[in-house]
């Protein structure tokens, strides 16, 4: 007998977490393992390519949720920013994403000087006290995406993950069992 199984009248049935194709004599011919090697491989292959192209994106793109109304109307608070930073020069009207201290400012340049640029928020009446530096400018928004930084602060905040993690193992659970108890009625044990 299998483990994981019990044998009643000679059908077998799933126990927890137990695949039901487990208990079934299948027999493939060459052709079908063929497909199945196929199909494999090529999983493997576009799986190795989205991460290749993942590993290359992360080289050169950030995102950051925008938490102030410096920038409204023209990105909103709670917004997600793409930030590009393959460029190296940047001109009055460009949105940048800089270093302030240990913080991340996304502000729109207004001058520009020898010594670095003068930035200020859309929605701000002043400009910033001091200049950016080179150096401290991260990369310029490409996009900005309203809303959907609200979703990964809440994912952040203290314990979420963990009741998402466990509202998924309790749904797999309810899953498996439902599945084991079809498995049951249909053999009728």
């Amino acid at each position: 007998m299998k483990q994981g199984y019990s044998e009643t009248e000679g059908k077998c049935y799933p126990l927890f977490f137990a695949c039901k194709n487990d208990c079934l004599d299948i027999r493939i011919d060459g052709r079908e393992k063929m497909k199945a090697k196929g199909k494999l491989g090529l999983q493997g292959f576009l799986s190795f390519l989205f991460l290749a192209a993942g590993w290359y994106l992360m080289q050169y793109f950030c995102a950051y949720v925008v938490l102030s109304g410096s920038m409204e109307p023209e990105i909103p608070t709670g917004s997600v920013v793409v930030v590009d930073g393959r460029k190296k020069e940047w001109n009055p009207g460009d949105v940048i994403t800089y270093r302030r201290g240990n913080m991340v400012v996304t502000h729109r340049i207004v001058e520009k000087s020898e010594e670095g640029y003068y930035t200020k928020g859309d929605a701000n009446a002043e400009e910033d006290a001091g200049i950016v530096l080179e150096k401290q400018v991260i990369g310029n928004v490409i996009v900005a995406l309203p809303w959907l930084g609200f979703g990964i602060i809440w994912l952040r905040q203290r314990g979420t993950l963990f009741f998402l993690a466990v509202g998924a193992v309790m749904l797999f659970t309810i899953q498996q069992l439902w599945h084991g108890r079809k498995i049951m009625q249909e053999n009728k044990l």
